[in-house]
């Protein structure tokens, strides 16, 4: 999440050490025959497994280029389009004449990556090694049809001297395909490479997507026109049924219907953005609202940076959205019982409303209803029914001020990431004697490094649409290391920054350490950091208690005890634990309605698949797979059909809520095609071209 321009990298050298990858490696599977992946419960364990996102970083770091392998004063002008047209001219006559070791040459020797959204997989998919891009390349082109139209350069190439020891020629690209026809984009940044004293420049990133469907096209418009009337209802056919109507359900839902798909989304609070009004009073997000803001609609000019969103701005945007586009939800539902009939390929779902019962027939069903926020984890504690004070979850928490009114006098806030310093802000402010207990070191950024136009404040001046398409095309990794490196710079031009804080007790880890990645925190722990909004100073000012290392262990009457033997009183205790609800086959049953009966309306019919035969057949998700794609979400199942999960953060929200809608727009319109799960070699590919000799 960084701009690749003008920062410096500090620990890039010629001499670092690399470490291999830990953990399994993932090689997608090939030839799966998705009927007969249906027919039984599949055995896959944890599919796809997931891998160490730091790991891949150091197994794939940055490449390092010699000061002297170009001369920047060359690089004016026109020569940066000169030498992008080149390359493409290259790679473009290597896939017409289907020379797949021509391919392969256009592409950096050692390391190079292909990043692609449905444009040529209709997957979510990134390739590594010059070879296997080469080899997927010159099959998925095929399937898509795209080999008569060759790949043209989109406006004028950029010559990014990013660091001393990396420089490279960043170019926007435009291409259609007819299998499906669509319109697609891409970009690539090449770096240069000597070859005989010549100095030529090859493909080290290239980045495609899908922009529209030639034929269905997204119409704004459209977003205007009136919402079903489903009032009194009792039985209702829709093209997509979503679970949930927070952000990631009600974005899903406007570009569903942009692209002329109808939606009914089933909310089980009683009110449109509820989703932030029954949190915590003083919650308030931690980034620039540029990155914050949804399709079709921005926030205000005067809750732009250096305002930060709070709790009510969110829940007014939230309804305000769904009321300005007409969309169709029914709120106070509750999921009874969810199956899919194999048989007539729908999805029947029954749920309860205060108007009586209703069932929904849908093509399409997608679980929208978070991650990380449904279920509060509580770390296992001895003596519960000791404890004399109040005990609540961060979920269940009001305010400071509810609680002082409650008599309450001293508080424990277990926990130190971003809802953490919340609470024992907003503790403090209300006049109670609050601490903190640090379980464990705690990585710490402050917001004005978050806010660095070379960071997320990149949105403030490039513009949504701009930002993201530079930033949500790159390969996890690569993006990872390129933020760690801008945000390891900072920190290490005020190295004294958290000195205070660290002499109180505090365990800060900053990102001066070569491991902090806030790219981690945020694809595989959905949290656990802390974005600096000023709370630190309570504790290195000494305003409020602080107790670290130590686990809470159980209960006393008057408080807790910890595990090293010490205790301590307090009238509250507000768990700031996080959320255990991180994937969705473990929480899909419960949320599909199971667990309410024996059947679970799926009877004894085995054509129809109920809860839990569901859950069992959903693709793992959060968290990174071995191609640094974020597992589950926004993209078909394996063994199961017309299933989707639109989760994520506000920034992934945005972007693939398209990347959600397409698949289901060309599966209603019958042009979906097979994703493409091939991990091909390139001597599988030569042979097969050359039929078999």
């Amino acid at each position: 999440m960084t701009i690749i321009k003008n920062f410096q990298l500090q620990h890039l050298t010629r001499n670092e050490v690399r470490k291999p990858l830990s953990g399994p490696v993932h090689t997608l599977p090939s030839g799966i025959d998705m009927a007969a992946s249906q027919a039984t419960t599949p055995s896959l364990g944890e599919y796809p497994p997931a891998v160490d996102l730091r790991a891949m970083m150091r197994a794939h770091p940055l490449p390092v280029i010699s000061e002297e392998m170009i001369d920047e004063t060359v690089m004016t002008g026109d020569e940066p389009t000169k030498q992008a047209l080149v390359v493409l001219g290259s790679l473009n006559a290597a896939l017409v004449n289907a020379d797949v070791e021509a391919l392969r040459r256009c592409f950096f020797p050692g390391q190079a990556y292909w990043k692609d959204s449905l444009a040529l997989t209709w997957h979510l998919r990134t390739f590594k090694t010059p070879g296997g891009i080469a080899a997927s390349l010159m099959q998925t082109t095929k399937l898509r049809g795209m080999l008569e139209d060759i790949i043209r350069l989109d406006g004028e190439a950029q010559f990014v001297p990013a660091t001393p020891v990396l420089q490279f020629i960043d170019g926007n690209l435009t291409f259609t395909t007819r299998s499906p026809a669509a319109a697609c984009k891409g970009r690539m940044l090449l770096l240069p490479a000597a070859n005989d004293g010549r100095v030529e420049w090859k493909i080290w990133i290239l980045s495609t997507y899908v922009e529209e469907l030639e034929q269905h096209p997204e119409n704004e418009l459209m977003l205007q026109s009136p919402g079903r009337q489903l009032e009194g209802l009792e039985k209702f056919e829709t093209n997509v049924f979503i679970i949930g109507g927070g952000n990631a359900a009600i974005t899903l839902a406007a570009r569903l219907k942009a692209l002329g798909v109808d939606s009914v989304m089933a909310e089980r609070n009683a009110k449109p953005g509820d989703n932030w009004a029954l949190r915590y009073d003083c919650m308030r997000f931690h980034i620039p609202t540029s990155c914050c803001e949804m399709p079709y609609m921005s926030y205000a000019q005067e809750l732009q940076t250096p305002h930060l969103l709070s709790r009510d701005e969110l829940v007014e945007q939230v309804r305000r959205y769904v009321k300005t586009f007409n969309l169709n939800m029914i709120t106070s539902a509750r999921i009874q019982s969810t199956v899919y009939d194999k048989s007539e390929k729908r999805w029947v779902v029954k749920f309860q409303t205060p108007g009586g019962q209703k069932t929904a027939f849908a093509k399409h069903l997608v679980q929208a209803t978070g991650f990380g926020s449904q279920e509060p984890y509580l770390p296992p504690m001895k003596d519960a029914g000791l404890y004399q004070g109040i005990s609540v979850h961060s979920q269940h928490f009001k305010s400071g001020t509810a609680l002082a009114e409650k008599g309450i006098k001293s508080v424990l806030v277990i926990g130190s990431a971003n809802t953490a310093f919340d609470v024992l802000e907003d503790c403090h402010a209300a006049g109670l004697n609050a601490t903190m207990v640090v379980r464990s070191p705690t990585y710490i950024v402050p917001i004005e490094y978050v806010r660095d136009r070379r960071a997320i404040g990149a949105y403030d001046l490039g513009g949504v649409d701009r930002m993201d398409r530079l930033l949500m095309t790159m390969p996890t990794w690569v993006d990872g290391q390129l933020l760690r490196g801008l945000l390891g710079q900072m920190a290490w031009q005020e190295p004294d920054r958290y000195s205070a804080l660290a002499a109180a007790g505090f365990p800060v880890v900053d990102s001066r350490d070569p491991e902090a990645s806030l790219t981690h925190h945020l694809l595989e722990r959905a949290g656990g950091h802390y974005v600096d909004v000023g709370g630190t100073k309570l504790i290195s000012e000494g305003k409020v208690g602080l107790k670290a290392g130590v686990e809470p262990v159980a209960y006393t009457a008057t408080g807790l005890r910890f595990s090293d033997g010490s205790s301590m009183d307090a009238d509250a205790v507000v768990w700031c634990t996080g959320f255990a609800d991180k994937n969705a086959r473990e929480t899909a049953a419960k949320i599909l309605g199971g667990g309410l009966g024996t059947s679970n309306g799926a009877g004894n019919r085995a054509d129809v698949l109920g809860p839990d035969e569901i859950a069992s057949r959903l693709d793992a998700t959060l968290g990174v797979d071995a191609e640094g794609e974020i597992r589950g979400m926004w993209k078909r199942h394996l063994c199961i059909s017309n299933f989707w999960i639109m989760g994520g953060h506000t920034q992934q929200h945005r972007w693939h809520s398209q990347t959600l809608a397409l698949q289901i727009k060309a599966e209603l319109e019958g042009i979906l095609p097979p994703a493409y799960r091939e991990t091909s070699e390139l001597g599988k590919v030569r042979n097969r071209l050359s039929g078999g000799n």
